[in-house]
């Protein structure tokens, strides 16, 4: 009878100390299932970095310097973190520089704002992570809302004189008709070199490129969210302008 009795106490207690390791390893296998996604992601957003480096370069020839942008490549690809341009200066710094005043290495300091978003958020510093627990959700929402906000800036920046910042979905007629002219006409359409050569016309698509390759960009970072089982919110361009101070 005390054989039973001491069964019935510690049967339930073995019972119990299995179930918890038995969640405490499903936990364990479940975030180091999600490391490996985070770990993945990162490197997907690398590759599309160096896409969107390249064609930005094609697009914009005058806006990088060709030294300094092997160094650049150098880095994304072996992850390295050694090219500066600002003293001290965050990620947030060189995005905004690259929208400043200041024309000169402004793809330059784009990508690299970029890079050095990235490596921040998906804590490069500190080697490969074994579980999610490793990295901080909420800067990884920030780089969501940055994201978006650069896809949006990118897009419709312009310059005190209203010529766009950046040239990646425009046309070249357009660009053409940017530069040399602030109303549109007829004869100043028909004066545009790459409209009167017939490489353009006026009903040709918008290169989209460059939001594409942003935006894949985006669904990665997005994704190492839902693998930390966070999700951000849907919110406006100006809502997350607030939020980032970009």
């Amino acid at each position: 009878m005390k054989k039973i009795l001491n069964l019935s106490v510690i049967l339930p207690i073995f019972v119990f100390m299995t179930a918890c390791s038995y969640k405490q390893r499903a936990s364990e296998i479940l975030q180091s299932n999600s490391a490996t996604i985070i770990a993945q992601d990162y490197k997907d957003i690398t590759n599309l970095l160096l896409k969107y480096k390249n064609i930005l370069d094609l697009r914009n020839p005058s806006l990088s310097d060709k030294k300094l942008s092997k160094e650049i490549v150098f880095n994304i690809k072996h992850g390295y973190n050694s090219v500066n341009l600002l003293k001290n200066g965050s990620y947030s710094d060189y995005l905004r520089k690259s929208f400043g005043k200041e024309s000169k290495n402004r793809s330059d300091f784009l990508i690299l704002g970029l890079y050095k978003m990235f490596y921040k958020a998906y804590n490069l510093k500190d080697g490969h992570h074994l579980t999610a627990l490793g990295y901080d959700a909420k800067l990884f929402k920030n780089v969501y809302y940055t994201l978006k906000v650069l896809r949006w800036k990118i897009r419709n920046a312009k310059d005190e004189k209203g010529r766009f910042i950046f040239a990646t979905w425009q046309l070249n007629w357009q660009l053409e008709l940017n530069k040399n002219y602030k109303n549109i006409t007829i004869n100043n359409l028909k004066s545009l070199p790459s409209l009167k050569s017939g490489k353009e016309t006026l009903l040709d698509h918008s290169n989209f490129n460059f939001e594409i390759t942003l935006s894949m960009m985006i669904d990665r970072v997005k994704n190492s969210l839902e693998a930390m089982g966070e999700e951000p919110l849907n919110l406006s361009i100006s809502a997350m302008k607030a939020l980032i101070l970009l």
